[in-house]
């Protein structure tokens, strides 16, 4: 604004003061209105963040119960977690078992004599570490050893870098071959331990030894344990975990137990022979129950906010709260307890249809939710798939080789056909017809052990194969497919392949897990004996094929062995697996939406921007946009009108002091022409 510091000296007013008061009385109305405006809106801003803030808290409460995965939930309780805990997955029947644990898995260790400190040197030369099991004599002295097929030997060199004892257990650590290694010192001296990482009689250790003389007890011969030589004592037994399940016996090269009962893992804790251990499978009731409560708990926090900020003061006759006769809030209250009141479509015949019928209600006045808790949890108990079917999304198929995957927020529910026009394939590598008859052992040496191949689009490194003779096809398909899926890229990369020995064409086969056009085997790099020999040379398979056919009567996306409804169609992302059978007609699918599911649809739309909440949002700040503009003009204009009253003053000030100036100079003049008065 303008400023003048010396005002007043004409008029002696205090012009600053009285400008500023003119302003402020000029500008205080409008003022007045936009505070007026901004605090409503402010009010109702923070009052509708509120509504998004509890609808979210909504949202976040349906996560599970709009999940399939969480309608399949299964609990397992053991009567004696001492002994043995168990956990359930998805397809865990549920039902009552007997079990009694008689012996755990544990695994080898063997232990060399003792050393005068951990620095002694051992030898040098190279360690053979094969996995198998050892059968004993009457004394429980190992004899002969049977080594396991589906294992990778491993050898690992020894020289003046790593030759001490803890060099040696470094150099065993570090090269991860599946064989832990320590150092005890039991009173008698530093002695080197080796154990099997895992448990099970068929991990049992064969360790051989080249040094010049791997029999002698000397060097690096201490640590050789086969037929020919034990010099390590074996100090723990390999062996497998017994079981009793429901009377029938069962084996376990693990602790961990799968398989024994569908869908539950056992842990087994410790061997209590003659001591059953009761196990009962069923629906994680509790977890369930818990997460339709917070849903509740959710829903009655957003409805007593409603309250809140729609009440009306009967007594003045006022509204206490901001948002009473909104539209859009009532139109947000309304379709949330329209549909949860709603018959989920595609369930009208059904038992179970609505919230009412698990034990849902609603309160006359306050609108909010109840739980019977106890009529809920007995239809966890009797009826969990009917209830899936109500809160979450779920498909079910006519064609028991066509499995519902999954769908998006776009599918529509309703039935829709299923053709398969093309069944996915897997890539494959067929080998040339070279391979004996096997009639005699087929060897692998220096010259042909060694390849590189690339599956499914990942290359592998340099792979070679255990030198030796192979009996049978089976055998040395075993050893290739070994050393192809335990190559570090394709490992991690998750790629695996299968190889199988063709015996009326005298070939190996080499088969992707894969499914699809990303499916793929080819080899990039081959010796010229490998090639002679085994059949391998360079150049790519046979390329897998996705799986082709329509949802709905519309083609639908293929990639691998999976289906995908297509983009504008009502079948939009709905996803099926086709994991077999064959082409041309298949049933169909039916998908309905469950109440979390839909429910959680609804709110997304009524939040985000474009809904009718984020568009209540908008609106609000959009004005309190143009209220800070008004207040802006309001101020220039304030100061322009503040400028203007100021020169109009200042000049009246001057104009007053001039007319001040002059009166005292007429006055002075007149003084002067008065006659000088006598004196007597």
């Amino acid at each position: 604004m303008a400023s003048i510091t010396s005002l007043g000296i004409g008029s002696g007013l205090n012009i600053q003061d009285l400008v500023g008061k003119l302003i402020e009385a000029e500008k205080a109305p409008t003022q007045t209105r936009i505070n007026r405006q901004r605090d409503d809106i402010q009010a109702r801003l923070s009052a509708f963040g509120q509504i998004k803030s509890d609808l979210a808290s909504l949202r976040e409460a349906l996560t599970n119960l709009k999940s399939p995965l969480f309608w399949q939930r299964r609990q397992a309780v053991s009567s004696s977690e001492s002994i043995l805990t168990a956990t359930a997955g998805a397809v865990a029947r549920e039902g009552n078992y007997q079990i009694q644990v008689n012996r755990l898995a544990q695994s080898q260790a063997v232990a060399t004599g003792a050393f005068a400190s951990v620095d002694e040197v051992v030898g040098t030369g190279t360690l053979t570490i094969r996995f198998g099991s050892w059968s004993y004599d009457g004394s429980g002295n190992p004899q002969t050893f049977t080594a396991d097929p589906q294992a990778v030997s491993q050898t690992l060199t020894i020289d003046a870098s790593n030759h001490t004892l803890s060099g040696i257990r470094d150099a065993i650590n570090r090269a991860g071959i599946g064989v832990r290694a320590s150092i005890v010192n039991d009173g008698s001296g530093y002695r080197l331990v080796l154990s099997s990482t895992e448990t099970g009689a068929k991990r049992a250790l064969e360790i051989s030894v080249s040094d010049g003389n791997p029999t002698d007890n000397q060097g690096l011969s201490r640590l050789a344990f086969n037929a020919s030589a034990f010099n390590l004592s074996e100090t723990r037994k390999a062996q497998d975990a017994e079981l009793v399940v429901d009377g029938l016996t069962v084996t376990s090269a693990s602790n961990l137990v799968a398989g024994v009962i569908d869908g539950v893992s056992l842990n087994l804790k410790s061997a209590s022979p003659g001591t059953p251990v009761n196990l009962s499978v069923g629906m994680d009731a509790k977890a369930i129950g818990d997460a339709l409560q917070k849903f509740v708990d959710a829903y009655n926090q957003l409805k007593g906010h409603v309250a809140e900020l729609t009440a009306f003061n009967e007594d003045n006759g006022k509204p206490n709260g901001v948002l009473l006769g909104d539209g859009t809030l009532r139109s947000i209250d309304n379709q949330l307890k329209r549909m949860l009141g709603q018959v989920v479509p595609g369930l009208e015949s059904a038992g179970i249809r609505s919230l009412v019928d698990v034990g849902l209600e609603f309160d006359r006045q306050s609108g909010k939710l109840s739980l019977d808790t106890d009529k809920f949890q007995t239809l966890v108990r009797t009826q969990p798939q009917a209830l899936q079917a109500l809160f979450a999304t779920q498909g079910t198929t006519s064609d028991a080789q066509v499995q519902y995957f999954g769908a998006t927020s776009k599918t529509q529910a309703g039935a829709y056909a299923v053709e398969v026009t093309r069944l996915a394939t897997q890539g494959s590598y067929a080998g040339a017809s070279v391979l004996p008859d096997f009639s005699t052992p087929f060897v692998v040496d220096a010259g042909n052990d060694e390849f590189t191949i690339e599956v499914d689009g990942v290359r592998s490194g340099a792979i070679a194969l255990t030198q030796g003779s192979y009996a049978s096809g089976a055998e040395l398909a075993q050893e290739i497919a070994n050393r192809i899926n335990n190559d570090a890229a394709l490992k991690a990369a998750g790629r695996h392949v299968e190889v199988t020995y063709d015996a009326d064409q005298n070939r190996l086969l080499l088969t992707s897990a894969a499914y699809g056009s990303a499916s793929n085997i080819a080899f990039v790099a081959v010796d010229a004996n490998t090639a002679t020999q085994l059949g391998f040379s360079v150049g790519a398979g046979t390329q897998g094929q996705d799986v082709a056919g329509k949802i709905g009567g519309v083609e639908a996306v293929g990639r691998g062995q999976f289906l995908t409804g297509a983009a504008g169609t009502p079948s939009e992302g709905l996803q099926l697996k086709i994991v077999g059978g064959s082409v041309g007609e298949r049933g169909s699918v039916t998908l309905v939406r469950g109440v979390a599911d839909r429910l959680d649809d609804m709110i997304r739309n009524l939040t985000e921007t474009g809904g009718p909440l984020g568009g209540a949002l908008e609106g609000l700040n959009q004005r309190l946009a143009k209220l800070a503009e008004q207040e802006k003009r309001l101020s220039e204009r304030m100061e322009r009108l503040e400028e203007f009253y100021l020169k109009r003053f200042n000049a009246m000030d001057k104009l007053v002091a001039k007319f001040k100036a002059t009166s005292d100079a007429l006055t002075q003049q007149l003084k002067a022409l008065q006659p000088p008065t006598e004196t007597k």
